[in-house]
Parts: structure tokens; C-alpha cells; sequence
């Protein structure tokens, strides 16, 4: 069988060649294997016609295959402290993994989904509000409590507030399941 392989060299300076070493032993992985793996993801990307993602109008498989995998203790320790921190099992927090691997979208644990129905709940108040002021106004009424700009610019302080921290939680939700 012909090796079709070529090699690559890269030149480091020092500091960040012991840098990279000690990335790769971090990861348990040598060199050659990490900056591959980092070469196969830029030049893949994440593109719209990925053909694991599934689409939004596919019906979800709701078959299941079981699949084994052999951890060490210290790695098993740790998916479990994990899962706990988050509110799941171990099971579980393997599966979203996976998921949020194959699909690219966040997978929600339960303090997550909290956060999202609360932020769901407040700013469906806050459109009801807003509505009922319009209405007021268009009927051309007087709302009980005057309407003025420091009133709205707090309004405004209180959803921006609210959204950062929803995107944050976010955020923090793609980043814990995207793999290194």
C-alpha cells in the first residue's frame, strides 16, 4: 500500500513550541495529531450544507443505538462532577456533548432552560405593558402613570441588562459543549 502522507514543518519559536508541547500533553495528544486536527476544522469550517446537521424540517429519529464508552476513573470523576454542577447525569452530559458537536446549536441544561423561560415570561410582560401603553395612547387617553423618557430609558436599561445576561448564559452553554 503507497503512504500518501506528506509532512509539514513549521517553524516555532521557543516559547511557543514549549507551549504547544505542553497544550498537546495537556489533551493527551502529540503534536502531529493536534495540529492536524486543527487544520482538518479550518479548512472544513462549519458550513450550512453539513451533512450531519440535520435540517429543520426532517423529522427527529427517535431510534436509539446504545454506545460504550471506556473512560478513566479520574475521567469518569470528572464527567460526573460536571454533570452534577450542571443539574444532569453523567449519561446525559455525555449525549449533549455529542449533540452540540454534531449539530453546532447549544444544548440547554436545567439552569439554562430556567434562565430562558424566566427571560420568555419577562419580556412577555414587558410586551403587554408596552401594548397597553400604545393602546392608551392611540386612544388618545392619558396613561395612570405618566410616560416619560426616564421612565423608558430605565425600561430600556432593564431589557438590555436582562439580554446580556440571557447571552451570556448562552454563550457559556455553545463554549461548555464545543470540543477543543
Amino acid at each position: 500500500m503507497k503512504n500518501d502522507k506528506a509532512t509539514l514543518s513549521v517553524r516555532l519559536n521557543g516559547d511557543l513550541k514549549q507551549r504547544w508541547q505542553a497544550f498537546c500533553a495537556r489533551q493527551d495528544t502529540n503534536p502531529s495529531d493536534a495540529l492536524r486536527q486543527v487544520i482538518v476544522r479550518l479548512l472544513n469550517g462549519v458550513s450550512a450544507s453539513d451533512s450531519t446537521k440535520p435540517s429543520a424540517y426532517e423529522q427527529p429519529d427517535t431510534s436509539r443505538r446504545r454506545m460504550e464508552v471506556r473512560l478513566t476513573e479520574t475521567e469518569y470523576a470528572r464527567v460526573e462532577t460536571l454533570a452534577f454542577q450542571q443539574g444532569m447525569s453523567a449519561n446525559r452530559w455525555v449525549i449533549h456533548l455529542i449533540r452540540a458537536n454534531l449539530s453546532g446549536e447549544p444544548q440547554f441544561g436545567m439552569s439554562e432552560l430556567r434562565t430562558l423561560g424566566e427571560s420568555n415570561s419577562r419580556l412577555l410582560a414587558i410586551g403587554r405593558n408596552l401594548n397597553q401603553i400604545a393602546r392608551h395612547i392611540n386612544a388618545g387617553r392619558t396613561p395612570e402613570t405618566v410616560v416619560t423618557a426616564e421612565r423608558i430609558d430605565t425600561l430600556t436599561r432593564h431589557i438590555k441588562a436582562h439580554t446580556a445576561r440571557v447571552a451570556d448564559i448562552m454563550r457559556a452553554n455553545i463554549d461548555r459543549w464545543r470540543l477543543e
